[in-house]
């Protein structure tokens, strides 16, 4: 058995380290790699049973990384480190894990306990959750405050300062297919439309962007994604 510990600090990687040897020595040896892109390569070389990804590393994100290796190995055991509670990730996460597959997503708050915990879970075959974030979690399994592929779409698209016109040609819709995509993503966060007077405090797209970056539905990677993934089916369809 071995377990692999992916995070660009070194201080966090020896924390982690650290808490394993003295809790898990029988999980020995324990190695260390400094991005994604090496976690990667170095699960495939090593097949460890279990990896700690931290979620912003250079060169591949956690996630991405998460992603690739389950892809290769699936039955690698993953936890995520982070900083975040942010809802993004755990979206991202869960796009990613298999149905039936383990992993953990550890706050880098935790307590020593806690860390342990987690990998215990996971080498045993269950999930563990940051109580951190529990919250969060549930939240994204509500229907009626969880967003929809389409309605997460539609408000990357406004973040980005889309019109409804320019929303509907890059994602191949209607404005009116547009339209009643922001009306459920706006009543999903609660914003208010106008009143049977016409008066109303907020714009809505931008009240709607505001309350996603509050909630931690998007941020600034996010966004980047979105935009290089416009640009380059821009490029496409002029080519």
């Amino acid at each position: 058995m071995t377990i692999l510990i992916a995070d660009d600090e070194e201080r966090d990687r020896s924390w982690i380290k650290e808490l394993l040897e003295k809790n898990l020595p029988e999980q020995a040896p324990f190695h260390e790699v400094a991005d994604g892109q090496q976690a990667v390569e170095t699960v495939l070389k090593i097949k460890p049973k279990l990896v700690f990804l931290d979620i912003k590393m250079p060169a591949l994100s956690g996630i991405k990384a998460a992603e690739q290796i389950l892809q290769s190995i699936p039955n690698t055991g993953i936890i995520i480190l982070s900083n975040f509670s942010d809802e993004v990730y755990v979206r991202q996460l869960w796009k990613v894990v298999p149905a039936d597959g383990v992993f953990g997503y550890v706050l880098k708050s935790a307590s020593n306990e806690q860390v342990i915990e987690a990998a215990k879970a996971v080498l045993g075959g269950d999930c563990w959750i940051h109580p951190g974030i529990s919250r969060v979690i549930q939240r994204t399994q509500n229907r009626a405050t969880s967003l929809t592929p389409a309605e997460f779409e539609a408000l990357a698209c406004i973040a980005l300062g889309l019109t409804d016109s320019a929303i509907a040609r890059r994602l191949y819709l209607t404005e009116k297919a547009v339209q009643s995509r922001l009306k459920s993503l706006y009543s999903k966060m609660a914003i208010q439309g106008r009143s049977e007077q016409g008066d109303t405090e907020h714009n809505q797209r931008c009240r709607a962007v505001y309350m996603a970056y509050k909630r931690g539905l998007i941020n600034q990677s996010e966004l980047d994604e979105w935009e290089s993934r416009f640009l380059e089916n821009k490029a496409g369809s002029e080519s």
